[in-house]
């Protein structure tokens, strides 16, 4: 039986190649936190986007001026 999904936009899934130990502090970190490797992973990659487009926009916002 497949698991109930917990979003409601589509999905992609996507392959990275990790390091073993990449990979067991992945779980390590997800275990403690009470959440899925999977749902890790997507929380710290969309923090950094986030993040990271807020710089590029402060870059071309001070090239601008």
């Amino acid at each position: 039986m497949a698991r109930p999904r917990t979003y409601d936009e589509p999905r992609v899934t996507t392959a990275f190649r990790l390091t073993p130990e990449m990979r067991d502090e992945l779980r390590r970190t997800a275990n403690d936190e009470g959440v899925s490797v999977n749902q890790l992973v997507v929380r710290t990659l969309s923090e950094y986007l986030i993040r990271a487009s807020g710089s590029r926009r402060r870059s071309r916002q001070r090239r601008a001026s």
